[in-house]
Order: structure tokens, then C-alpha cells, then sequence
């Protein structure tokens, strides 16, 4: 659209002389016109919508043999999460008890001798991503140490884990 705008502007001459001063009015008008710009954009935006992605590590059998002990106090819960880790592929021993200070734990924690971390963690993820602590000596189970046996992973399964099938858990 445009929109005439004008201006008026208003010039004082002065001019001298060699007798007297003169003033000379000189009035100036111009027209000009201003141009008034719309500019419009458009953005599309395209999105598209896949399902999830879910990024599962894979589960790290070996190299290393767990045993699983029952600090939980629930008879026959150590049997139980070894069973369900055998069917995984991890290769199990006996299941034992724990002795002493961890006879009756609250929290589930995995104890890895170096070399089997990756299997403590595959073991770990399992049981709802319980702690991973290095082998403590001696191991606070039935016949202590020695009862490790070739043993590289043993979870102490406590109170909160003892119940609980790993499809649950998990």
C-alpha cells in the first residue's frame, strides 16, 4: 500500500547586502511516497514418529561361575535365582549360605573376582542393577574362602531379591 507522506520544509535565506540586510522566504514542498512491505513465510515441519529403540547390552556368561548365597533369611532362595541364572546361560555352583555379618542382608550386593566383571554385571543387570563390589577375603559364606570353590561371581542375595523371580525383577 502507499501512502503519500509530504514534507514541507521551510527555508531562510539570508542574503547580504552592501546597504541593508534582506530576508528571502523560500518554501520547499516534496512528496514522496512510502512503500509498505508485507512479507509472509511459511514453514512446514515434517516429523515422523518411529517406535522406540530399546539398546539391550547383551547378557556376558562367561568367563566366569557364580555361585549364589541366601543372606535372606527365605529358605530356598538361593536354590531358586541360581536356577533361574542357569537357564540364562551362566554357569553355576552349588548354592550356599551367608555367615556372620552377611547372614541376613537387606540389599542384594554381587562380589566379582577380577577377570569376571562383565559377567558380575550381566549378573548384576539380571537382579535390577545391584551393586558390584570387588571379592572380599574371606568370603562371609559356609566354609568361607574355600567354600568359593573356581567360583568368580558370588551374589548375596539379600531380603529385598529373595522373593522375586528375574522376570520381575529385571
Amino acid at each position: 500500500m502507499q501512502r503519500p507522506v509530504t514534507i514541507i520544509a521551510a527555508i531562510l535565506v539570508i542574503t547580504a547586502c552592501s546597504s541593508s540586510p534582506r530576508s528571502i522566504a523560500t518554501t520547499t514542498t516534496a512528496t514522496s511516497y512510502t512503500t509498505s512491505t508485507s512479507t509472509t513465510s511459511t514453514t512446514t515441519t515434517t516429523s515422523t514418529t518411529l517406535p522406540p529403540t530399546t539398546t539391550t547390552e547383551p547378557l556376558v556368561v562367561t568367563p566366569g561361575i557364580v555361585k549364589v548365597a541366601n543372606a535372606s533369611g527365605v529358605q530356598g532362595a538361593a536354590n531358586t535365582v541360581g536356577s533361574e541364572l542357569a537357564a540364562k546361560g551362566f554357569t553355576l555352583r552349588d548354592a550356599t549360605n551367608g555367615v556372620a555379618a552377611y547372614a541376613k542382608l537387606k540389599v542384594t550386593i554381587v562380589f566379582v573376582v577380577a577377570g569376571s566383571e562383565a559377567v558380575a554385571r550381566s549378573v548384576s543387570r539380571l537382579l535390577g542393577g545391584v551393586e558390584v563390589r570387588p571379592m572380599t577375603i574371606p568370603a562371609w559364606i559356609t566354609d568361607g574362602t574355600a567354600g568359593l570353590g573356581d567360583a568368580t561371581v558370588l551374589v548375596m542375595l539379600g531380603s529385598d531379591r529373595a522373593k522375586k523371580h528375574l522376570e520381575r525383577i529385571g
